[in-house]
């Protein structure tokens, strides 16, 4: 009896060790995403103020505002910040953030001041600020939303910061369908255009919206920043007049990541009032924001195939199973086994792939960032991440593909019917994770367990019996 026992015992722990990662689920939830206030109503607490030095030859010393630039005051029975616009100046978040969601109310005021006594009102919001303020500005090498009469939205190089969109080139003749108008015929600037020619800026081009929504003068607008990942999404009034991509600064020769920093709120020549500033953590890109996800790379230079050529000499087999490789694709064969990349790391990068599934539901994944596992598949699960494929409305949807499993689902799978060949694409940025299926971005998620920057990448075969194909696999290093 005793060994009967002893024997069911071993059987049962067998088992349990060999389930399927699936069943085995960490109990992670999404962080809160609340929002918070960033002016108390009575000072400027939490903020700091720089203003220009009249020769712009000095460093700036915070919080130094002879002529009263940026004050509170009482409008209409509620204290606001002014900016008299006397000045080139901002007051600067004392805190610092990455992923986030800001927004704030401006409206203007009538004064306007110096060079831009006669042209457009002008004021900004700076965001991912860091280094040290611009002493002939008091602006921080950061990323710019625009405020300006017919121009709310648009995006400017600050300090040399460039940036990427998708538009095209304002000419002569669609000029006149742009409501910004060129304060100078030396101005080449592009206009927005969702789905239009990627476009990278220098930092004497501006990047302006299609369409004008602003309240007409002496209204509150709202104004707000999604930034995620490396995504800028501009908001006017509830409707997104801009979006670009990779903002990036020059550091020693060379490009760096805008991926964190402080947000500005500027004085520039002209009267202004803000109010209700305030901004929230995100996690995800939010999802009525997807649609305007854009990939970081465009096109297919500079990316390193993984299935074909002198690659195919570093891919290991880890645990049961094999792959099959022929005519550059590999299928998997048993498992539940590892396939996996040795040639080297990774750690920011784009990976773009296809897979099939010869029967409903087979299932396969693609690991990534995990360190070497030796022997042990279970070192990719434990240690690195996954994007799931499977099924297409499972019961969970942790199981979906396009899943960064088991962490988070993604709003749809948008895979082909079984049997036809689907794109994917990952992108792999610090803690920052997305996926495309088919062109389409389903999933976005930051890791807030930190688990991992950088590791190697590979392919699941599972034990279902069931046959996943992969294709065309290759990967891209980004900033």
């Amino acid at each position: 009896m005793r060994t009967i026992l002893r024997i069911s015992i071993l059987y049962l722990l067998c088992v349990f060790l060999f389930i399927p990662a699936r069943a085995a689920e960490p109990a992670y939830v999404l962080p809160t995403s609340n929002w918070k206030p960033l002016f108390n109503g009575r000072d400027f607490a939490g903020w700091d103020k720089f203003l220009a030095t009249e020769k712009g030859d000095a460093p700036l010393v915070a919080n130094v505002d002879p002529k009263n630039v940026f004050t509170i005051r009482n409008e209409a029975g509620e204290n606001v910040v002014h900016a008299s616009g006397e000045a080139y100046g901002a007051i600067t978040t004392q805190e610092q953030f990455t992923n986030f969601h800001f927004r704030v109310q401006f409206k203007w005021g009538p004064a306007r001041w110096g060079g831009r006594a006669n042209v457009g009102r002008d004021t900004g919001i700076l965001y991912c600020g860091i280094g040290q303020p611009n002493p002939r500005t008091g602006w921080l090498t950061s990323v710019e939303n625009n405020v300006m009469e017919k121009g709310v939205g648009q995006w400017w190089s600050v300090n040399g910061a460039i940036i990427d969109c998708e538009g095209e080139w304002i000419t002569d003749e669609n000029e006149l369908y742009v409501p910004y108008k060129r304060e100078g015929k030396g101005e080449k600037n592009i206009v927005w255009r969702k789905g239009g020619a990627r476009i990278t800026t220098n930092s004497g081009n501006g990047i302006t919206p299609p369409f004008d929504v602003e309240q007409v003068f002496g209204n509150w607008n709202t104004v707000e920043v999604v930034f995620w990942a490396g995504q800028c999404i501009h908001i006017l009034d509830g409707k997104v007049n801009l979006v670009a991509f990779n903002p990036r600064y020059q550091d020693a020769g060379q490009w760096r990541a805008l991926t964190q920093g402080k947000i500005q709120l500027q004085s520039e020549g002209a009267e202004v009032f803000y109010r209700k500033a305030e901004v929230r953590p995100l996690f995800e890109l939010p999802a009525a924001y997807l649609e305007y996800a854009v990939s970081p790379v465009g096109g297919e230079e500079g990316f390193i195939p993984l299935l074909s050529g002198a690659a195919l000499k570093d891919w290991k087999q880890c645990g049961p199973g094999k792959f099959a490789v022929a005519d550059g694709v590999a299928s998997g064969e048993g498992g539940m086994g590892l396939w996996w990349y040795s040639g080297r790391q990774f750690t920011n990068f784009v990976m773009r792939g296809e897979f099939v599934q010869v029967q409903e539901i087979a299932d396969s994944g693609v690991f990534l960032r995990f360190p070497n596992p030796g022997q042990d598949p279970w070192v990719a699960v434990r240690a690195g991440h996954e994007m799931e494929i499977g099924d297409p409305n499972p019961e969970n949807p942790l199981w979906r593909t396009g899943a960064m499993y088991p962490f988070r689902a993604p709003v749809a799978a948008n895979t082909r019917p079984i049997g036809q060949w689907n794109s994917y694409e990952i992108v792999c940025r610090g803690h920052d994770y997305s996926v495309r299926i088919n062109g389409k971005a389903v999933t976005t998620w930051t890791d807030t367990t930190r688990r991992t920057l950088s590791g190697y990448i590979g392919l699941q075969n599972y034990n279902d019996g069931k046959t996943v194909r992969h294709r065309n696999l290759r990967v891209k290093e980004v900033l």
